[in-house]
């Protein structure tokens, strides 16, 4: 790569630290390129992890994190290590840590159910805002300008099931006020995901979740985890509020 194309580059990447999530014509006008000169340097920085797309929409990756924020992240992760691990022994299902990374849900770790299950949420994964509850408990407690972006936008269907901007309308204000989240085949079909938000000072920092198959997590079997999953919400919720939890990972206020 020329020293004129790396100078472009870095420009795009620039940008995007700069304005947040945008599309490839909104790079190309911005930079006064053509749209597909855009398209060949995102694809370059998607394949290697400096961007992250979802629906068209292309926002930074993990590799321009900031190393504060890399070990915020990382700090989280040590913080909700033990609380995972009992979470997982209690429920026997697979137990997800997630937190929003602008208008997207990022997981940052996973601790797999005993058994194998078809689960496509792994860790560094991304996934829209709008599906599953993984990323529903996290959007509820977004700014309102990160709610309207996102049920504004283009809501890819991963399933029949996947909720639309209207079912989104009803469903955040549900989240709110029960304090989690549950979703049936939205993402994966036949899948189940229980979630609920963690906060340190009233600030939601991230979401736990525990998902499984229908078979499993159904009835009263899912009522129990339910309250499984809300009860290690509140343990990590105050180890966070702690001193020892200044240091964990907070998510933007806005974008």
């Amino acid at each position: 790569m020329s020293l004129t194309s790396l100078q472009r580059g870095l420009e795009m990447l620039s940008l995007m630290n700069r304005n947040g999530p945008m599309r490839v014509d909104q790079i190309a006008a911005a930079l006064g390129m053509p749209t597909s000169t855009a398209y060949r340097y995102v694809k370059l920085f998607k394949d290697s992890n400096f961007l992250f797309e979802i629906d068209g929409v292309y926002s930074p990756g993990l590799m321009i994190s900031s190393r504060d924020e890399q070990s915020q992240k990382q700090h989280l992760v040590e913080m909700a290590g033990p609380v995972m691990a009992r979470l997982r022994e209690s429920s026997g299902e697979t137990v997800i840590l997630t937190v929003r990374v602008q208008a997207a849900a990022l997981c940052l770790e996973r601790l797999p159910a005993r058994r194998s299950d078809t689960l496509s949420f792994y860790r560094g994964s991304v996934r829209p805002l709008y599906a599953g509850a993984s990323a529903t408990a996290l959007l509820a407690y977004a700014p309102t300008e990160v709610i309207a972006s996102v049920r504004g936008g283009s809501l890819r269907r991963f399933t029949a099931l996947t909720p639309t901007a209207e079912r989104l309308g009803q469903i955040l204000p549900a989240i709110r006020s029960h304090g989690y989240a549950v979703s049936e085949g939205e993402v994966d079909p036949f899948m189940v995901a229980v979630a609920a938000p963690v906060f340190r000072h009233g600030h939601c920092i991230c979401a736990l979740t525990v998902a499984g198959r229908q078979s499993s997590l159904s009835g009263q079997r899912l009522d129990d985890v339910v309250g499984m999953v809300r009860e290690a919400a509140a343990e990590l919720s105050t180890a966070l509020d702690s001193d020892a939890g200044s240091g964990a990972w907070m998510t933007e206020e806005g974008w």
